[in-house]
């Protein structure tokens, strides 16, 4: 359990640099108005997450419905995951695989390859203005008196022992959306938080059992509908 915690959080700071560039003002990196007009149909890319997090299928398939509903809702076309993914795999085939046969573990230079080359035939084979990605991942929250609030949401920190105003930061989970035009800039960003990733025992914050991740469909859904929000 330890080594899963000391995971989640070095994985937050690795992954924090990008979180904080957003500009949590304003998800738009361009006028609102220009992005709905230049950017009407939109290709998905496979739902993602961070390793640690071990989402399971059928949560991807969740975050991908609200998202497509979202999107059709407001007059965008959009192309589902499938349609990627099925490249991906066809590439994936044709470089042998993407596991080193020598250490069974997964070839870094095959699999940066492989999505990179199945973005650009996504682009050859389908006609759309941009692409777009989901993605849940490890993030940060502020917490006071067993309340935690991070990227549009507030949530009860379970607790053991007396709360004695105890307060600071706390390792949770957040789910982003972000779209990117043809030339590969980022044209929108936004989060919303899904789930505290620990609990309070008298003043030490422990990990949550990974096993219990993803277990309330109310929380994935309205995490990703406070991320599509402002599109």
């Amino acid at each position: 359990m330890k080594k899963t915690l000391t995971a989640i959080v070095a994985l937050f700071f690795v992954l924090a640099l990008p979180v904080i560039a957003a500009d949590k003002d304003s998800p738009f990196l361009i006028d609102k108005r220009d992005f709905k007009k230049q950017f009407r149909t939109i290709a998905l890319s496979p739902v993602d997450a961070d390793g640690v997090l071990k989402m399971p299928d059928s949560v991807a398939r969740m975050l991908e419905e609200e998202v497509t509903r979202h999107l059709v809702k407001n007059g965008y076309t959009v192309i589902p995951t499938s349609t990627l993914a099925g490249i991906r795999k066809t590439m994936e085939s044709q470089v042998g695989g993407l596991e080193n046969p020598e250490t069974g573990q997964t070839d870094m230079a095959k699999l940066r390859a492989v999505r990179t080359h199945a973005f650009r035939e996504l682009w050859f084979q389908h006609e759309f203005d941009a692409i777009a990605t989901i993605r849940v991942a490890v993030s940060r929250a502020q917490f006071e008196n067993d309340r935690a609030e991070w990227d549009g949401v507030k949530q009860k920190v379970e607790s053991k022992g007396r709360n004695r105003g105890y307060n600071g930061s706390i390792v949770a989970s957040s789910v982003s959306f972000a779209v990117y035009d043809p030339t590969d800039r980022l044209m929108y960003v936004n989060y919303g938080g899904l789930e505290v990733l620990q609990m309070r025992n008298e003043a030490q914050l422990l990990p949550i059992p990974d096993k219990n991740y993803f277990s309330d469909e109310k929380k994935i859904r309205k995490a990703a509908q406070i991320a599509m929000k402002p599109i």
